[in-house]
């Protein structure tokens, strides 16, 4: 036997419906912000490990924020932006050859990509 709570007419289902959605909607959005700010945390922490150190201010340098249209990005703070490229792709000597590659970034983007996509996974089957 199925007990009915709330007794709407079919005038009012439409209202109801649409309503229940927005309230769905809402609560989903609001998880997936939380799981990005998770996620961002521990890629953060998961760079700063793996980040090559020699003096640490590298290592020490990344950070994220939160863009205008709701996305959150990690980044690497000045001044030592402009050693990520040569840091993960490696680059030639001074005096010829080339310096090997230290990579660090690729592996933790695709892991923080798949921890993401499958708690969002996760959250939608609820």
């Amino acid at each position: 036997m199925i007990l009915i709570a709330n007794r709407i007419s079919l005038n009012d289902l439409s209202k109801t419906i649409e309503k229940e959605v927005r309230n769905w909607t809402k609560d989903v959005v609001e998880d997936i912000d939380d799981i990005k700010k998770d996620v961002t945390k521990s890629g953060i922490k998961q760079l700063r490990t793996s980040s090559p150190k020699r003096t640490g201010d590298y290592a020490k340098n990344w950070t994220s924020k939160k863009l205008k249209n709701g996305d959150q990005i990690i980044y690497q703070k000045a001044p030592t932006y402009r050693l990520t490229h040569v840091l993960e792709k490696g680059h030639a000597k001074r005096d010829g050859g080339r310096v090997a590659p230290q990579v660090h970034i690729a592996p933790v983007e695709e892991q923080v990509t798949q921890d993401f996509v499958s708690r969002v996974e996760k959250r939608l089957r609820q």
